[in-house]
């Protein structure tokens, strides 16, 4: 379990950081854009990796619950980043983790995993959460100039929580045997959908340059952070591992509020704050 605990919490803490510098990035170029830029970069040191480590022998389930995972991966990150280019990174980060973390708790639940009730008392915590924030006052407090569209970023915050969900779960049914593979493949699905994407709704395929310094730092946070986060589903248990992992948030309100000068009303402040009481809840035995 301590193995579990460590890995998951650093997790996010890389998760945090790769949102801020995505969330960063999408203020300067597209969603689509930097999401397929920053898996091609994800995907070159995740190759290397696969090689260097010792040969993996996947099997057909695994591929599959890889692909399954880039598929509802990407669909996270995606909605992830559009909802920071138009919301605030302090409320966006906590709904989406909100939302990450219990899901896969549930479903740990309803598998047959018993949870306490501290557990299952913070994953509904985690849902009340999004409420409090959904009602908070909508003042414009975002960068000058910039567009800012609280109820939008809220809707794409929580598709992301329900994306990163079904990838954490996805990433459940891969053995220790596949090793790095289930991740490459899930990577090959995002790259090519989020590409896709880029030249069809976005403005192109890589990113602006103006974006290309944090596209490529969320890329490299990227990688690491799903290696640590598919290592503590193996260790499990898949709620501990998954709510842990859902820490991110902390890293993102505090670079926010570091580099971004972000402030938050009380109702916002209860809001995080309940979503933070719930992640930690959900995870104590």
């Amino acid at each position: 379990m301590t193995a579990t605990i460590a890995l998951a919490l650093s997790t996010s803490l890389l998760f945090g950081v790769g949102d801020f510098l995505g969330g960063v990035a999408t203020r300067r170029d597209s969603a689509f854009a930097v999401t397929g830029t920053s898996h091609v970069i994800s995907i070159v040191f995740m190759a290397a990796a696969v090689l260097l480590l010792p040969a993996a022998t996947p099997t057909s389930t695994d591929i599959i619950a890889g692909a399954v995972s880039g598929l509802t991966g990407v669909i996270g990150v995606l909605c992830l980043y559009g909802a920071l280019a138009v919301g605030r990174m302090s409320i966006v980060a906590p709904v989406s983790a909100a939302l990450s973390a219990s899901l896969p708790a549930v479903y740990d639940f309803a598998t047959g995993t018993s949870l306490s009730p501290i557990t299952i008392s913070g994953i509904s915590l985690a849902l009340v959460a999004i409420v409090v924030v959904s009602v908070a006052p909508d003042d414009r407090l975002h960068e000058p100039g910039h567009e800012y569209r609280p109820r939008r970023a809220l809707v794409l915050a929580i598709l992301s929580g329900i994306g990163f969900a079904g990838g954490f779960i996805a990433l459940s049914f891969t053995s220790m045997e596949s090793g790095l593979t289930p991740i490459l493949a899930a990577r090959v699905v995002s790259i090519a959908i989020a590409v896709f994407l880029a030249f069809r709704v976005g403005r192109g395929f890589p990113v602006d340059r103006t974006a290309l310094a944090p596209t490529f730092g969320a890329g490299v946070a990227d990688v690491l952070a799903n290696v640590t986060m598919l290592t503590a589903i193996r260790l499990g248990p898949l709620a501990v591992a998954s709510v842990l992992g859902a820490l991110f948030p902390v890293v993102v309100v505090t670079l926010a509020r570091i580099f971004l000068k972000e402030r938050l009303h009380l109702w916002q402040k209860l809001g995080v704050g309940l979503a933070m009481i719930a992640v930690v809840l959900s995870a104590m035995p």
